[in-house]
């Protein structure tokens, strides 16, 4: 019965993200609802940006749909009032835009939505700088810091086609299986919806000229959302006693789900950070994202996808097998020095290449 569940979840949002996208994209163009391309922008023409509509109604409709019923699923009301809060103000904003502080007081609402109503936070540390259950306040302010911070990471890494999609769909991809494999059946629904709803968008996204559409802020937000979701449902179930019979407890939980999200984390972390070096605004768009920086080397964007996907997937594993060796401290250090190498790369050969071009010129 629950593997009916699952597959009846992920294929309902998928033929609902499919079959809606058309729909929208005539819409859009007729409404000149779209973007140019251009300036920061990594393409050419113009493409309607509300993708984000199909993702909303195939992952609404079939989590809420498939989840009734299931054990555990109470948790769904708290996650979809959060998931319809991000809609409202993701489409006002691909419509309208919308000012910064405003759509941050937004997505700190529907955090804060999901935090109390659906009780998705993180409860323990678990035995990270010797610290395990937290107080429910700090808990609370921890749990919306993480949502938002999420939320924003995959909005700003949503500059390539497919990278936020296939970034978020690896990543819950792999928290559903766990959920699936612990019989934790409702967040697995959940994680199911999202891909099905995801990979029906990324089909128009990466492969079609008649129909492309981008997942526009509505899309990107409730990406980072879900992410966030499952990321601290994962931290919750770890933080048990008694996980299951068939997988034991993953060490220092709340730093190994963080792994499966690394890449738009350390960039949005790694962004803001020369951005104040450089004493310019924290908010204020610019090149220095990973993609950008690979898009100036002359990686096309699905050769871009491939390797940040690819490398997100192998640390995340790299990350989940050296936590059951070494101390905290060392897991951190190890990490950041595999991170820092691998962003530092392409500014290295990008400014390899200045310094040459300076020297012909002379």
């Amino acid at each position: 019965m629950e593997n009916l569940t699952i597959l009846g979840a992920f294929f309902t949002a998928l033929i609902i993200s499919l079959v809606s996208i058309p729909s929208i994209v005539a819409v859009a163009k007729q409404k000149e609802l779209c973007e140019k391309g251009g300036g920061r922008r990594l393409h050419e023409g113009v493409i309607p940006t509300l993708g984000g509509c199909a993702i909303f109604a195939g992952l609404t409709i079939s989590m809420l749909l498939f989840c009734k019923g299931v054990v555990g699923s109470e948790f769904v009301f708290g996650l979809a009032a959060a998931v319809i809060m991000l809609f409202f103000i993701g489409i006002k904003d691909d419509i309208l835009l919308i000012a910064p502080l405003t759509k941050l007081f937004g997505q700190i609402f529907a955090a804060t939505l999901l935090v109390v109503f659906g009780d998705v936070r993180i409860t323990s540390l678990g035995g990270i700088f010797g610290f395990y259950e937290l107080p429910y306040l700090l808990s609370l302010l921890l749990s919306v810091f993480l949502i938002i911070t999420c939320i924003n990471a995959y909005n700003l890494i949503d500059g390539v086609d497919g990278l936020a999609g296939l970034l978020s769909v690896t990543a819950v991809g792999v928290f559903s299986v766990w959920f699936y494999l612990e019989g934790v059946y409702s967040v697995a629904v959940v994680g199911v919806s999202f891909i099905g709803s995801v990979l029906g968008f990324l089909r128009y996204n990466m492969f079609s000229k008649k129909n492309k559409i981008f997942m526009g802020d509505t899309g990107s937000m409730i990406v980072g959302l879900i992410c966030a979701t499952m990321a601290l449902r994962f931290m919750q179930y770890n933080a048990m006693e008694e996980v299951s019979d068939y997988l034991n407890p993953i060490q220092y939980a709340p730093f190994v789900a963080l792994t499966f999200m690394i890449v738009p984390l350390y960039d949005v972390v790694r962004v803001m950070f020369i951005r104040y070096i450089l004493h310019r605004p924290i908010m204020q768009p610019d090149n220095h994202h990973i993609h950008y920086r690979l898009k100036s080397l002359g990686f096309t964007h699905k050769q871009i996808d491939f390797w940040l996907v690819t490398f997100n997937a192998l640390f995340a594993v790299f990350s989940w097998w050296i936590s059951q060796h070494l101390s905290f401290l060392r897991l951190v250090l190890v990490e950041f020095l595999v991170l820092m190498f691998f962003f530092h790369i392409p500014q290295a050969i990008i400014t390899k290449r200045k310094e040459k071009q300076r020297g012909e010129n002379k």
